[in-house]
């Protein structure tokens, strides 16, 4: 691992990449899979709502885990765990047991997203938190939309599992990149400590932003495909590559946003509004009529959400 602040963050960029393009590259298109197959629309729902639900169950014991052991070893543990669950749906595709999998899949997500940012904020140096964040955003929304391309064009040549022989890759280049990741001890806190950051007010205003976020994501990973293929007429590598145009003007805006962050004062305001905006578009998305005035409103609707992305990120480091 690199001393130099700015190449440090370009490693944790890279695995961001493969952590969001396991994330996106799936969840993009299980749903397309589930329809495919004949799953009824709830029970659809059902499923992408246990990755969500057991992220929310697990977030508060991986991160207490983090305070006490090393976050390198939770990250390989994640990657391991993403490969059982590729390896499920390749070998032992049970319908009755999905929900099952993707608690498994929930699961892996948890560790590695949690245990890579934690990395990344115990090694943000000098240099600027918002440039070093930036770097970081940046490899996370280019996995979303490289994995994306990916996957909608392996299920045009191969069908819909080939996905999970996509993710099954990418989970075994995380194993190794985690390899490479630095051996950093927690600092062990006695749990009636964490109640000190919950008196700051601050704290709950940042709570309260990032949950209000994260009720739209529902939408995006079960009814995103859904809408673009059952409503609007997309083909699945349309998609694809959509999310791909997507993710180069996230990255984009990314890359200036972190560059004048460090000099706007009020981040959490800052944030809101982004947050406000991301809202109006997203509720705009509903009536996209064909490929380009979805890609505009789309992009519009993410400048908000990297924009929050990178800005909570900055604020908690």
């Amino acid at each position: 691992m690199a001393k130099n602040p700015f190449l440090r963050s370009w490693y944790f960029g890279l695995t961001a990449f493969l952590v969001m393009a396991f994330y996106w590259g799936g969840l993009l298109y299980f749903p397309y899979f589930f329809k495919q197959a004949g799953i009824s629309d709830s029970r659809i729902g059902l499923l992408v709502s246990i990755v969500s639900l057991t992220n929310l169950i697990l977030v508060v014991p991986i991160g207490i885990l983090l305070d006490r052991f090393s976050p390198k070893f939770l990250f390989i543990a994640g990657s391991i765990t993403g490969a059982i669950f590729s390896l499920l749906f390749i070998f032992r595709p049970a319908p009755g047991w999905y929900e099952l999998y993707f608690f498994i899949f929930g699961v892996a997500i948890s560790l590695l997203s949690i245990s890579n940012t934690a990395l990344f904020l115990k090694q943000t140096g000098d240099g600027g938190p918002g440039t070093q964040s930036a770097v970081y955003n940046i490899g996370d929304v280019l996995g979303a939309g490289i994995g994306s391309e990916i996957g909608g064009r392996l299920i045009l040549h191969f069908g819909p599992e080939s996905v999970f022989w996509m993710l099954l890759v990418i989970a075994g280049l995380l194993f190794v990149f985690g390899i490479s990741l630095p051996r950093i001890r927690g600092v062990a806190f006695h749990i009636s400590e964490y109640k000190d950051d919950l008196k700051h007010p601050v704290s709950w205003i940042l709570i309260f932003i990032v949950l209000v976020a994260a009720s739209h994501a529902g939408f995006e990973h079960a009814g995103y495909i859904l809408l673009q293929t059952e409503v609007i007429g997309l083909k699945p590598v349309q998609v694809g590559r959509l999310f791909l145009y997507i993710s180069f003007a996230m990255a984009l805006w990314t890359y200036v946003a972190g560059r004048i962050s460090d000099r706007w004062k009020k981040q959490v305001l800052v944030s809101g509004l982004a947050l406000i905006l991301s809202g109006i578009f997203q509720a705009w998305s509903g009536y996209g009529k064909g490929f380009v005035d979805f890609l505009i409103v789309r992009i519009l609707h993410v400048i908000g959400d990297s924009t929050f992305a990178l800005l909570i990120l900055v604020i908690a480091s």
